[in-house]
């Protein structure tokens, strides 16, 4: 039997105005759609974390990424640089 991680990351629920307002965007060259949150899952046997999208319909298997298990710390570390900057902003 193999292990698995699964996490949602939500930051607007449903439908309503007060929440689609929250939305983000997910966008590629084919798509676009407002983003509600991500959902990070990992097996103990593979070599990737994926993260799929969730929208305000729930989540979207066909709007997806992978990050590589060696390049994780470095994509936490870039996001957390992001946000100091945005943050000493205020």
């Amino acid at each position: 039997m193999s292990n698995l991680i699964e996490k949602q990351i939500v930051w607007s629920k449903g439908k309503k105005k007060t929440e689609m307002v929250k939305q983000t965007s997910w966008s590629s060259s084919k798509d676009y759609s407002g983003l509600s949150g991500l959902e990070v899952r990992a097996y103990d046997f593979n070599t990737h974390v994926g993260c799929t999208a969730i929208t305000s319909q729930g989540r979207s298997n066909n709007k997806y990424f992978q990050i590589p298990v060696d390049k994780i710390e470095e994509f936490c570390q870039a996001l957390m640089q992001a946000k100091e900057l945005m943050e000493s902003n205020k």
